[in-house]
């Protein structure tokens, strides 16, 4: 499935001081809630634009993949995925409901499982190590550091929430596979829409 990501006169006009007063780790998620598929285009897009680093070159070299499981995303079937960046194009690897996978995947945790989608990012550390040395490691989680703050940035802006989590590294990479094999879990962002707060 292309990115569809909407027009530029329909992209959200806070600014970034708005965006950044407004963000902050979402405790909860409505679990019945969906996004849409122009809101994940926009995130994905906006997040994996390119990062000014000199262990990137040349420009648009990544150290990290994107896999995400998809639970309610309109316009997008549930199941696991993998970002083509150079395409734009989300490969559908395994279609299916894998809330309670991702609960297991997520610390058991239900964040990952509440979530509209899960973002994973995944390394191949062979090659980063032999061509960095120990610096390549730290280059992997600048990297997605960076890309995880732009997917909160581009979430709050659409008025969505965010949160980094916690993972089985291991169980992370079995689930991906063979797609994923001989690759490292890095990160994992949790993202959808926030339950709202009961009153006291």
């Amino acid at each position: 499935m292309r990115l569809q990501p909407p027009p530029e006169e329909e992209q959200p006009k806070d600014t970034i001081e708005q965006v950044i007063l407004r963000r902050g780790s979402t405790r909860a998620f409505e679990k019945t809630a969906s996004i849409t598929l122009a809101q994940l285009s926009t995130i994905l897009d906006c997040a994996t634009r390119g990062l000014q680093a000199d262990f990137l070159k040349p420009p648009g070299e990544h150290l990290n993949d994107l896999y995400l499981i998809v639970h309610s995303v309109q316009g997008l079937k549930p199941g696991a995925y993998f970002f083509r960046r150079d395409q734009n194009i989300l490969e559908l690897l395994r279609a299916g409901e894998f809330r309670a996978e991702a609960h297991h995947l997520g610390l058991e945790q239900e964040l990952p499982a509440d979530a509209c989608a899960d973002i994973f990012f995944l390394a191949d550390l062979t090659p980063i190590l032999e061509r960095y040395g120990n610096r390549g490691y730290r280059a992997v989680q600048l990297e997605a550091g960076a890309i995880g703050g732009k997917v909160y940035l581009a979430a709050y802006a659409q008025h969505l929430g965010a949160t980094g989590l916690t993972f089985f590294d291991d169980d992370v990479v079995s689930f991906f596979s063979p797609h994923a094999k001989d690759k490292s879990a890095i990160f994992l962002l949790a993202m959808g829409r926030p339950r709202k707060r009961e009153p006291q």
